[in-house]
């Protein structure tokens, strides 16, 4: 019986995806150590050091075939992590290729080079929901880009803002995650050949072209030198992986405080099956936006984890590449499963623009920076606030209207037309951001490369 919610038949919908399932199975990494051994088998035929005729068999190897039982028992006989999948792997060969299945290679070269082509199936699912999220978030800044609402700063009314000016938030900090993703891709998305102690020593002076046609079988770029204890490329990932899910977690933070029924301003789109509360009928929970925030907190979670296997001892660490094992794959449910929320979140936010135009209404006072910058103009800066400052505390302390306690400090004219939301520059802003996300949309492809 599945004990981990990721593979919960009831509950894995908000902590892993379709994809995440078949990417992360074990059957998925099974297959993905036998690519990778066809590969090597392949490049070691090239240059004569195993018989054509072996790297023809093991290229045959189903992989389908394999035992995970099987696998599993042997490896907990030998204590050895791929000893397993070796010994199945040989009772599935003729017995001439037996001894090349696995030839001269050490666990790391297999999980490493599975690790970067994982890194760059979660990467391309990443790329391709971050554009998705960043297109609904360009569209709804566009629409509500003269919408007006208030602002609020330590959690408190400020002055006015346009919605429009936050979704364009949202979407430039998105934007900039895809330019780290995009070029990171070179520096994680590279192959491990390395041998017991990272000079590929098996295989004599033929080790570096065998790593070269061994990459390139899989279509992975070559790494200079062995990364056997050099982790930056998972960490790097891993913490790419946090900063992306940390802006999603902020505008579903967003949302789920703007949902609260007090302000009412947007709300997640919810089915007519949606059952806000099993006790409360009344209520509509802003479960998809809590979610996100929640997985989030996983991220970056493992993220730190993942940042101290950075410090490993001498050549190899299996406390490094181990703890790998456990949180790459958790990570990426985590990241896809939000994302994957991320996207419907943001394309199907509602606005309530009259909710908005009514709390700044009630707010009443949302006029004062306007105010201060008219009075500037004539007390200076630093006189105009002390004043203003005076003024909103009697008006507050003693429930005066705020027109009486400004008598003698504003003019009629100075408080003119303070009703009227002035949002500055926020409609250029989201002109801005759009505008050149545009143009760099336009020269970006849809697949990650």
């Amino acid at each position: 019986m599945d004990a981990h919610l990721i593979d919960s038949a009831v509950y894995g919908h908000g902590w892993s995806t379709p994809e995440s399932l078949a990417l992360f199975s074990e059957r998925a990494r099974l297959s993905r150590w036998v690519r990778v051994l066809k590969a090597l088998a392949a490049a070691q035929a090239d240059l004569e050091i195993i018989p054509a005729a072996s790297a023809a068999a093991i290229e045959d190897l189903d992989a389908s075939r394999l035992d995970p039982a099987a696998v599993g028992a042997e490896t907990r006989r030998t204590s050895h992590s791929t000893i397993g999948l070796v010994r199945e792997l040989q009772a599935l060969l003729p017995a001439e290729a037996r001894e090349h299945v696995y030839y001269g290679a050490t666990v790391q070269d297999i999980t490493d080079t599975a690790a970067a082509l994982e890194m760059r199936e979660v990467g391309a699912i990443a790329w391709r929901d971050l554009r998705a999220v960043e297109a609904s978030l360009l569209e709804l800044a566009e629409r509500h880009r003269d919408t007006p609402m208030l602002g609020r700063t330590h959690g408190q009314p400020g002055a006015p803002v346009t919605f429009g000016l936050k979704a364009a938030s949202w979407a430039d900090e998105t934007a900039r995650h895809l330019e780290r993703w995009r070029q990171s891709r070179p520096r994680l998305v590279v192959g491990q050949l390395a041998g017991a102690v990272g000079a590929l020593g098996f295989y004599g002076e033929l080790g570096p072209e065998m790593r070269r046609r061994f990459c390139e079988r899989l279509e992975l770029d070559e790494p200079a030198i062995s990364w056997l204890t050099a982790r930056d490329r998972i960490a790097e990932f891993a913490n790419n992986s946090a900063l992306v899910s940390a802006t999603m977690a902020r505008m579903a933070n967003e949302v789920y405080n703007l949902q609260r029924r007090e302000i009412g301003e947007v709300a997640e789109a919810a089915s007519e099956a949606t059952m806000g509360s099993i006790t409360m009928p009344h209520k509509r929970n802003p479960e998809r936006s809590e979610q996100i925030v929640t997985l989030a907190r996983l991220v970056r979670s493992a993220a730190g984890v993942l940042t101290e296997t950075m410090v490993g001892d001498h050549e190899r660490d299996g406390r490094t590449w181990k703890t790998e094992w456990v949180l790459l794959p958790e990570m990426g449910h985590y990241l896809l499963s939000q994302l994957s929320l991320a996207r419907g979140l943001a394309a199907n936010i509602e606005v309530n623009a009259g909710a908005m135009a009514a709390n700044l209404e009630t707010m009443g006072d949302y006029g004062s920076q306007e105010l201060l910058r008219r009075l500037s103009a004539r007390l200076g800066k630093h006189r105009a606030n002390d004043e203003l400052q005076k003024a909103y505390r009697t008006a507050r302390a003693g429930g005066r209207p705020l027109a009486e306690a400004l008598e003698g400090i504003a003019t009629p004219s100075e408080l003119e037309g303070l009703d009227r939301p002035a949002t500055g520059a926020a409609g250029q802003m989201v002109d801005t951001v759009i505008a050149e996300a545009t143009k760099r949309r336009a020269a970006e492809t849809d697949e990650w490369v």
